[in-house]
């Protein structure tokens, strides 16, 4: 019954009725103040690791707890305000999931020069931070 329903809201969503459905469910979890800004929040981090602008280069090695040991994460931002005022420098954002639940994990930032761009999708990415590295991409 579970995948049958699945399959149903996943057909749904792709038909005409379904688009108008999730645009009047998202505008009313825009509306409630503390839903809001975890859902526009989410909304963007979604957006952040799944678009493909910059030839999808978001994908990065950064060396992390501390020298000589690396880890791979998720360039999010260039940093720009207050912070890079304050520490005068340019500073990456940098998400580097936990294992093997990517959902957690620390926001870091990067001089600029410090972090490697990898030639990784964000999926093959996940796959190898969920697989604790037992899964190495091509």
């Amino acid at each position: 019954i579970s995948v049958i329903l699945i399959t149903l809201i996943g057909w749904l969503s792709l038909s005409f009725i379904g688009k108008r459905l999730l645009n009047l469910f998202n505008n009313i979890l825009k509306r409630i103040p503390i839903l809001r800004t975890i859902y526009s929040a989410l909304g963007q981090m979604t957006e952040t690791f799944t678009k493909t602008d910059k030839g999808g280069k978001n994908v990065v090695l950064v060396e992390y707890p501390r020298k000589g040991s690396w880890a791979v994460g998720f360039a999010t931002k260039e940093n720009s305000g207050e912070i890079s005022d304050k520490t005068k420098r340019n500073l990456i954002n940098v998400f580097v999931p936990t294992t093997p639940n990517p959902t957690s994990g620390f926001l870091l930032m990067f001089p600029k020069e410090e972090v490697i761009y990898l030639d990784l999708t964000f999926e093959e990415a996940s796959k190898f931070i969920v697989s604790a590295g037992t899964s190495n991409p091509d």
